[in-house]
């Protein structure tokens, strides 16, 4: 048996050497993901921060040039639809609407994605 005077209890070094989060589920779910426009808008959200609807718009004319803020509405509703959770918040600040991934699905959403990126370049190279 361990003598458990040798063992680091700290909770944040116990996750941090055995957790090993699963984001095979979620890479699933994003890599069915086939509208350029809904990507640009996960890509924008990877970095966790609010962002203003306004902002995701122009974001999201570059991929298609009629979008507005009820089609913005819809595509958060649904990409929260097909991800089987609500992890795109939405909040209103001073009577604008303002989305940001949820702070437990950044880190998971940050790894799939790039998973995700690079297989479709490693695919796209052959």
């Amino acid at each position: 048996m361990e003598n458990l005077d040798n063992i680091d209890l700290n909770p944040r070094q116990i996750m941090k050497k055995y957790y090993k989060p699963d984001y095979g589920p979620l890479f699933n779910k994003i890599k069915n993901i086939r509208a350029p426009v809904k990507n640009k808008i996960l890509e924008t959200l990877l970095d966790g921060k609010w962002h203003s609807e306004l902002e995701i718009i122009r974001i999201a004319k570059r991929e298609q040039q009629y979008i507005g803020s009820v089609t913005i509405s819809t595509m958060i509703h649904s990409l929260n639809k097909v991800l089987k959770n609500d992890y795109i918040e939405k909040q209103v600040i001073e009577g604008k609407m303002y989305y940001k991934l949820s702070d437990n699905y950044v880190g998971l959403t940050r790894a799939a994605y790039s998973r995700y990126k690079h297989k479709t370049l490693d695919i796209n190279d052959i």
